[in-house]
């Protein structure tokens, strides 16, 4: 009698057993494909990112360049407008 008892909950059990298992194996089979998808998405971004990063930098360099040609202009201007000065107040003196 007790042989069949056992038997009797094993009977229910077992399935239930089985059912949990197949679902849990599921449940993280579904876990691991999200986070991978995640993993995907936040690499591509870091791409992007990096990309950008080095448009800015590029950018940067461009712009200093023009800031230091910008900066040998403005040394020859000013030596300029000195002799103009210069001129304009010997002209005055006269």
């Amino acid at each position: 009698m007790d042989y069949t008892r056992l038997l009797g909950a094993a009977e229910t059990t077992v399935p239930i057993l089985v059912f949990l298992a197949y679902s849990l194996q599921r449940w993280k089979a579904g876990m691991r494909e999200a986070w991978r998808e995640e993993a995907n998405e936040q690499r591509a971004r870091a791409d992007r990112f990096a990309e950008d990063v080095n448009e800015q930098r590029a950018r940067a360099d461009r712009l200093a360049e023009d800031v230091k040609s910008l900066l040998v202009e403005v040394t020859k201007l000013r030596a300029e407008n000195a002799e103009l000065r210069a001129q304009v107040a010997e002209l005055l003196n006269r």
